[in-house]
């Protein structure tokens, strides 16, 4: 039996203004109480509109589902411009669900742009594992293509990754031959696949010059700016020793040089700063921020390139498409 929102509906005892609300991530007039029942009922039942039945229809709508986990945050609005220009020259245009950055709207966000009827979905995933994500992609031969993180929980056609762990190895490095020998870190959500593999080259640099990794030296923070501000005074209270600090992403090194600069600690001359994404305010910042540049404008074309590729029957010859990211170096990190 095909599930219907009627029976959502009728299920979570509620009407299909509800479910519809739930479905297309609506916050008004739905409790939270609410929200998680309907919620269960539709990844318990894999409920996906029926207007997804006419997207398998051979017209096409040029237009395909772009889902990014923070719009504010510079990087990814600058990879979706990056996605959009690109897909333009095949007279695409973009939809875009921003998930901010819970991942409990990811498998709304996609079941809404499923009907929508969008040709296919490129997806920056809010988390490592995600089963809700899942739901309405392979099932409806929808082509996906996944960005910037894996997530082991979904069926996609083609991945197109940076390699995370040779850069922050190589930005370790840089600070290493500094003569910095105590560099605090600042990471972002444990659950993050990048910041699993920046905190894992950030360790292999450190073990191959035999330094020891020290808890004293490592905070976690949420991408945000604030909790790099707050991550430097967590270190401050510990009483850590270090002269040299990188954070997961540029808006925590952001937050973390103005707060070192509040303690009157020199950027760089008491402590250097590295950050990562190269975002545009990098340039803008006083000192300009040293950063792991991430190849925004190739993630956006080789996105772009595959898709196309998909919708056309082609079969990709590669699951997982690896790009190199690079060392910028500014002003808060010395001349050696």
């Amino acid at each position: 039996m095909a599930v219907t929102m009627e029976y959502i509906a009728r299920m979570a005892n509620v009407s299909k203004a509800t479910v519809s609300r739930v479905v297309n991530g609506k916050k008004d007039g739905v409790s939270e109480e609410t929200r998680r029942r309907v919620q269960q009922l539709i990844e318990e039942y894999e409920y996906t509109p029926n207007l997804v039945a006419r997207s398998m229809a051979t017209a096409r709508t040029k237009t395909i589902g772009v889902v990014i986990p923070d719009i504010e945050n510079p990087f990814f609005p600058e990879l979706v411009g990056s996605v959009e220009r690109h897909l333009r020259n095949w007279g695409y245009t973009v939809m875009l669900c921003n998930t901010s950055p819970s991942s409990s709207l990811e498998g709304p966000s996609i079941r809404t742009l499923l009907a929508k009827q969008v040709d296919g979905i490129i997806l920056v995933s809010a988390q490592r594992q995600s089963r809700a994500a899942d739901q309405g992609v392979g099932k409806y031969g929808v082509p996906c293509v996944l960005l910037d993180r894996k997530n082991d929980g979904i069926d996609y056609n083609v991945g197109v990754f940076v390699d995370n762990e040779r850069a922050f190895q190589e930005a370790t490095e840089l600070l290493l031959q500094h003569r910095n020998r105590h560099i605090a870190f600042i990471r972002g959500p444990a659950h993050f696949y990048t910041s699993q593999e920046r905190f894992r080259g950030y360790v292999n640099a450190l073990r191959s010059h035999g330094l020891p990794l020290d808890e004293n030296l490592l905070v976690s923070g949420n991408f945000g700016y604030q909790s790099g501000y707050e991550a430097v005074t967590t270190l401050l209270e510990r009483k850590a020793e270090f002269t040299a600090l990188m954070a997961c992403n540029d808006m925590m090194a952001f937050g973390a040089m103005r707060a070192l600069q509040d303690k009157g600690i020199a950027v760089p001359g008491q402590v250097e700063v590295v950050g990562c994404d190269n975002v545009q305010f990098c340039e803008m910042m006083d000192p300009p921020l040293t950063t792991v540049a991430q190849p925004t404008d190739e993630i956006g074309r080789r996105a772009a390139e595959v898709m196309m590729g998909l919708l056309a029957g082609s079969r990709a010859e590669k699951k997982d498409i690896w790009l190199e990211a690079h060392v910028v170096q500014r002003g808060s990190t010395r001349k050696q």
